[in-house]
């Protein structure tokens, strides 16, 4: 306010004598207010502003990277993302099948290499997308596991929701797995069909697979996320989820993109990702069910 009284009251020839630089630094000093009074940061005057005080003896304060406004939102939302990118990373590369055989090379001398490989897959992915981010959430100062949408009775009061779900999507699993590239790819365990055991202990460890995978896309990521960004977290957690589903027939994949949303919205809505861990295990049973059948590999 007193720059604004001073440059009124200056004479015209007062105004002769003050610089060019320093007239405009008033002037710049004017509009930054204003626009801090109507809650606006005029971020575009800190260039002009830096230029015409070059050519003076002030020195100018460095603003901040990030907005002190924006700063309690910006950095738990890039906390959150930086951690969702390193367990991702460690999914895809750690839990491969690759560094499975290049650390165990004398697995594949046993017939039962590949439940031990998917062993070493659905565990990395545990550690991964389960044990990592809860910790994140515990150990991160102002982080709340309960943001996860751990809510059990969120699932109860809307169980009828999944199982119409389930419902809907079944009769299309059922005709899509007369395909053989269906029925070809499932079960990813190739030995499912030999033995009641064989087929039990695998679905156990896909089960375990898709409570990590929930927790991660439709917890950490939308739950986290949603504390700072609100429903928006959706349709973050979609696209990562999408591409994990690049290795799948291109039908899934592309199925996954309306997968994501109905169940990130609906983990939103109930708090809860014990839905999605239900229809998920349905589903996967459902499939692996039905291309052994095709196959007549049905123990």
């Amino acid at each position: 306010m007193r720059y604004e009284v001073y440059s009124r009251a200056m004479t015209r020839k007062e105004r002769l004598r003050t610089s060019p630089g320093q007239r405009l630094r008033l002037e710049l000093r004017k509009k930054h207010r204003r626009a801090l009074a109507a809650g606006k940061s005029d971020i575009s005057d800190r260039g002009a502003r830096g230029q015409v005080l070059q050519g003076t003896r002030e020195v100018e304060h460095l603003q901040p990277f990030i907005s002190p406004l924006a700063a309690p939102v910006f950095w738990p939302i890039a906390a959150i993302c930086a951690t969702a990118c390193v367990c991702l990373g460690i999914v895809q590369f750690v839990g491969d099948q690759s560094t499975y055989l290049e650390l165990f090379p004398l697995k594949l001398r046993n017939a039962d290499w590949m439940l031990g490989y998917r062993a070493w897959w659905v565990g990395w992915t545990v550690i991964g997308f389960l044990a990592l981010p809860a910790a994140f959430m515990v150990i991160r100062h102002g982080g709340h596991i309960r943001d996860c949408n751990l809510s059990w009775s969120g699932f109860r009061e809307h169980v009828w929701i999944y199982v119409g779900l389930f419902a809907v999507v079944f009769p299309v699993i059922y005709l899509v797995s007369w395909s053989p590239s269906f029925y070809s790819y499932y079960p990813l365990y190739t030995l499912a069909g030999r033995s009641w055991k064989d087929l039990l202990l695998w679905e156990g460890l896909y089960a375990g697979q898709f409570l990590a995978l929930e927790f991660f896309f439709r917890g950490f990521l939308v739950g986290g996320l949603g504390r700072y960004i609100g429903i928006l977290s959706v349709p973050v957690s979609v696209m990562p989820y999408m591409m994990l589903h690049f290795s799948k027939p291109w039908p899934e994949a592309y199925a996954a993109i309306v997968a994501g949303f109905v169940l990130g919205w609906l983990a939103w809505k109930t708090k809860s990702i014990w839905g999605g861990v239900f229809i998920h295990c349905a589903v996967a049973v459902s499939m692996d069910l039905l291309a052994l059948s095709h196959k007549g590999q049905f123990p």
